[in-house]
C-alpha cells in the first residue's frame, strides 16, 4: 500500500468514528449504532497497522470479521429497540397537538416539600387539525424527559400530529375526551389512541400527574421526580401499602381530573382552538390505574358522560357504588385465578392472583349493580393497552397478539364507543341486541374479541 493510501485510510479510520461519535453525543444519536461504529473503527485500525501479519489469519480477514459482527449486533439491537412508527390514524381529519401548562393555586404540591408551590399540570391536547403540513411533534415533547440508556432512542420517534397547528373548523363543536395514564405513566403513553380519536373528530386531553410520573418537567425548568413504588408482590405489607397509597393517589388524581374539567372553558379559548370544544359532551378513558381514576371520576362528577377503563382495577367509591354513566371495560387475556393459586405457598404468586381475583369481583359487582360492557382481547397482556409494545420487542408487557393488531382493535372499539355515547353514532361493533351474559363472536371483524354486555340487575 502506498503512502497516499495509508494517509487516506488513516483519515477515514480516525475522522469518521470521531464525527459519528460527536453526533451521537450532541444529538442523542441512536445507541444501537455504537457496536457498528466501534467495530468498524477497530477494523480500520487493524487494516492500518500493516498487511504483513504474523497472526494465523491475515489482518484483513480479522478486520472484516470484526466489522461484520459489530454490524450484526447493531441490526439486532435496532430490531429489539426500534425507532418505531405509530399506527397511521384512519379518520378524515389531520391531527394537531400542543401542550398547555395549568396551575391550580387552590392546592399545594404535596410531593415537592422543598417549596410551597401550587399543584401544576402539563396537559397534552390532540385535536382535529386544519392542515397536515408543518413540523411533526416528537413522541416525547419534553427533551429533559427523554430516558437514558436503552430507551434513549425514544427521543427520535416522531408522531403523526402537527405541532401547534390551528384546529379544523367544526360543523359542530368537537366532543372532549380526558386521558389519564397508568400508575407511573406519561401523558403520551397512549399516543396511538389519542391520534386515532383526534382524526375522528374528538379533542383528547392527556393528563400527567406529578408525583407519579417518573419525571414531571415544566416550562419554567422545574422538575418533580416520582415518589411512588410499584412493589406489591414481595410481601403482604407491601401489598397493603400499595392499596393504601393507591387510595391516596386516586383522590389526588381525581382532583386533577376535576381541575382540568374546571379549566376546560379557558382551554377552549386558546388561540389554536377558538371555542371549538363542546363542553357538554365530555368522556374519559384511562389505562391500568388510569382506568381506576376514570371510573372514580365518573362516579363523582356528572360532567363526564361516558367512561372507559382499560385493564385497570377499581378503587375508591367507584369500587363500591359504581357510576351511572355508560361505562366500558377492556381487559387483557388472563384467566380467573384458581383456588390453588389463591392459596399458593408462593407468596408472590398468591398476592398477584389475589389481586387479580379482587379485580374480577369488583367488575362482577359493577356489572351486577350498574351494568356496562366488557371486552376481552384474546392474546393480549396488560401493556397491549398502551404504546409500550412498540418501544421494545423484549419484555414489553405485551401478549402474543401483534402490537399493531391489538392497537387496531382497541382503537376501533374506543372510537365506536365514544362516537355512540357522545355523538349518537351507532356502530356495527355494538349493533347486536344481547342479554347480559351473551358473548358476541360471530360476524365480528375481530375474532380476537370476546364482548359482553351486562344489563343492570
Amino acid at each position: 500500500m502506498n503512502r497516499a493510501s495509508y494517509v487516506a485510510l488513516t483519515i477515514f479510520a480516525v475522522v469518521i468514528p470521531i464525527a459519528v461519535g460527536t453526533k451521537f453525543y450532541t444529538d442523542n444519536y441512536r445507541w444501537q449504532l455504537l457496536p457498528a461504529i466501534i467495530s468498524i473503527a477497530i477494523a480500520l485500525l487493524l487494516l492500518l497497522a500493516n498487511f504483513r501479519s504474523k497472526l494465523p489469519l491475515p489482518r484483513s480477514v480479522i478486520a472484516a470479521t470484526v466489522a461484520i459482527v459489530g454490524c450484526l449486533v447493531t441490526i439486532v439491537c435496532s430490531y429489539l429497540f426500534p425507532v418505531f412508527g405509530l399506527p397511521v390514524p384512519t379518520g378524515r381529519y389531520p391531527v394537531g397537538t400542543t401542550s398547555i401548562d395549568l396551575v391550580d393555586r387552590s392546592r399545594l404540591e404535596r410531593c415537592d416539600p422543598t417549596t410551597k408551590s401550587p399543584r401544576e399540570l402539563v396537559v397534552q391536547v390532540w385535536y382535529p387539525a386544519i392542515s397536515n403540513y408543518g413540523e411533526k411533534a416528537p413522541y416525547l415533547p419534553d427533551r429533559q424527559s427523554i430516558p437514558k440508556g436503552v430507551f434513549s432512542h425514544l427521543g427520535l420517534v416522531k408522531t403523526h400530529a402537527v405541532r401547534d397547528v390551528a384546529i379544523a373548523s367544526p360543523t359542530s363543536p368537537y366532543p372532549i375526551l380526558l386521558y389519564t395514564p397508568s400508575w407511573s405513566g406519561y401523558r403520551t403513553d397512549n399516543t396511538f389512541q389519542a391520534e386515532e380519536l383526534a382524526s375522528h373528530g374528538f379533542v383528547v386531553i392527556g393528563l400527567e400527574h406529578p408525583c407519579s410520573v417518573p419525571l414531571a418537567v415544566y416550562p419554567s425548568g422545574r422538575i418533580i421526580h416520582s415518589n411512588l413504588s410499584s412493589d406489591y408482590t414481595s410481601s403482604d405489607a407491601a401489598l397493603a401499602t400499595l392499596l393504601r397509597v393507591g387510595e391516596e393517589q386516586l383522590i389526588l388524581r381525581t382532583q386533577d381530573i376535576q381541575f382540568v374539567l374546571d379549566r376546560l372553558p379557558q382551554i377552549n379559548q386558546h388561540h389554536l382552538f377558538d371555542g371549538a370544544f363542546d363542553l357538554n359532551r365530555i368522556g374519559i378513558f384511562g389505562h391500568s390505574f388510569g382506568g381506576a381514576a376514570a371510573a372514580q371520576a365518573c362516579s363523582i362528577d356528572r360532567r363526564l358522560k361516558a367512561g372507559l377503563n382499560m385493564d385497570g382495577l377499581l378503587f375508591g367509591s367507584a369500587a363500591q357504588h359504581g357510576a351511572s354513566q355508560p361505562f366500558f371495560f377492556m381487559q387483557s387475556d388472563y384467566s380467573r385465578p384458581t383456588t390453588a393459586e389463591l392459596t399458593s405457598t408462593d407468596g408472590s404468586l398468591r398476592r398477584s392472583r389475589q389481586t387479580d381475583e379482587w379485580g374480577y369481583q369488583q367488575r362482577d359487582r359493577w356489572f351486577r349493580d350498574w351494568g356496562g360492557e366488557n371486552l376481552k382481547l384474546l392474546g393480549s397482556a396488560h401493556m397491549n393497552f398502551a404504546d409500550r409494545p412498540l418501544k421494545s420487542r423484549i419484555r414489553n408487557g405485551g401478549g402474543s397478539i401483534a402490537p399493531d393488531r391489538a392497537m387496531k382493535i382497541i382503537n376501533a372499539y374506543t372510537v365506536a364507543f365514544f362516537a355512540r355515547e357522545l355523538k349518537g353514532q351507532q356502530s356495527p361493533l355494538f349493533s347486536d341486541t344481547v342479554a347480559k351474559t351473551d358473548r358476541l363472536r360471530s360476524g365480528s371483524p375481530f375474532p380476537e374479541v370476546i364482548f359482553d354486555r351486562h344489563l343492570k340487575s
